[in-house]
C-alpha cells in the first residue's frame, strides 16, 4: 500500500545502465518509417499554398537535414541548426552546401545567426525539457511565420506531460521530454508574440496525425504517437486550408 502523503507516480531512473548508440543514432534519420512521416509531411506542408518560395529559413533541431531539402527547392535560403554535433557531421556528409550550425535551443540564442523570414521546426518541441523557452527563442528571431510540428497529448486545457527520453535514437539532449497539449503549444506561440495561430485543416496522410480526440491526457494511442501542425504568424493569413485557433477576448460589457 502506497503510504506517501502525495499522489507520485515516479520511478528512480538510472540512465548509466541504459546503452547508448555508437553511430550517434544517426539510423533513426533513415528508417522506412522515417523517410515515410518525412514524405506525408513535406506533401503536406507543399499542399497548404503558404507563400515560402525565396523566404529566409531557419530549420530548428534539423537533425541530418532531409526536410531542409524541401526550402532548397523553393529557392529559400536555409541555416540548420541542431544540439547534437553528430547529426550536424551527418548533414554536412549528406549535403554539403548546407549552412549548419550546432546550437541548443533551450540555451543558446538563435539570434547569433541572424533573423528569418520563417522559422521551421518539425520534430523537436516535444524533445525539449523546457519547450516554452525553445518558442521564445524562435520567436525572437522570426519575422513572418514559425511552421512547427509536434507530438502532443490529448487534453482540451493548457497542459504538458514530461516523459523520460533514453539517450539512443536521437531522443531529448537532457533526457527530459514533453508531450505538450494543443491548448499549451497556442498558448506559449501567442504569448511569445505572435498574434495570430492556425491549424491545418486537413491532416498529414500519416496515421500519427489521424486519431479522434478523447480528451484523456494520452499521447500514444493504438501503437500510435499523436501529432499536429501549427502555424504562428505575425500578420493575418487569408488562407482557406487553415483554421484560426486563439480565441479571441469578448468586450465583458457585450451580451
Amino acid at each position: 500500500m502506497n503510504d506517501t502523503p502525495y499522489p507520485v507516480s515516479v520511478r528512480r531512473r538510472e540512465l548509466e545502465t541504459e546503452p547508448r548508440p555508437e553511430d550517434g543514432g544517426l539510423e533513426t534519420f533513415e528508417t522506412p518509417d522515417a523517410h515515410e512521416i518525412n514524405r506525408a509531411r513535406m506533401e503536406h506542408l507543399g499542399s497548404l499554398g503558404l507563400e515560402l518560395a525565396g523566404k529566409t529559413v531557419v530549420d530548428v533541431g534539423c537533425g541530418v537535414g532531409h526536410l531542409a531539402q524541401f526550402f532548397v527547392e523553393l529557392g529559400s535560403p536555409v541555416t540548420c541548426v541542431d544540439a547534437r554535433a553528430s547529426n550536424i557531421e551527418g548533414l554536412r556528409a549528406r549535403y554539403p552546401g548546407l549552412e549548419a550550425h550546432v546550437l541548443n535551443v533551450e540555451t543558446e540564442a538563435l539570434s547569433t545567426l541572424g533573423r528569418f523570414d520563417v522559422v521551421f521546426c518539425y520534430g523537436l518541441l516535444y524533445h525539449l525539457e523546457n519547450p516554452v523557452a525553445g518558442v521564445r527563442n524562435m520567436a525572437a528571431v522570426c519575422d513572418d511565420l514559425v511552421l512547427l510540428e509536434t507530438l502532443v497529448c490529448d487534453h482540451r486545457e493548457p497542459m504538458l506531460v514530461l516523459v523520460d527520453e533514453p539517450p539512443v535514437n536521437n531522443q531529448a539532449v537532457g533526457h527530459i521530454g514533453c508531450r505538450p497539449s494543443p491548448s499549451f503549444v497556442v498558448m506559449a506561440l501567442s504569448r511569445a508574440g505572435f498574434p495570430y495561430v492556425y491549424a491545418p485543416r486537413s491532416a498529414p496522410d500519416h496515421p500519427d496525425f489521424r486519431f479522434s480526440w478523447r480528451n484523456d491526457a494520452s499521447y500514444a494511442r493504438d501503437g500510435r504517437n499523436l501529432r499536429c501542425i501549427f502555424l504562428a504568424s505575425r500578420r493575418e493569413i487569408a488562407n482557406d486550408r487553415l483554421v484560426p485557433l486563439l480565441a479571441v477576448d469578448r468586450d465583458p460589457g457585450a451580451r
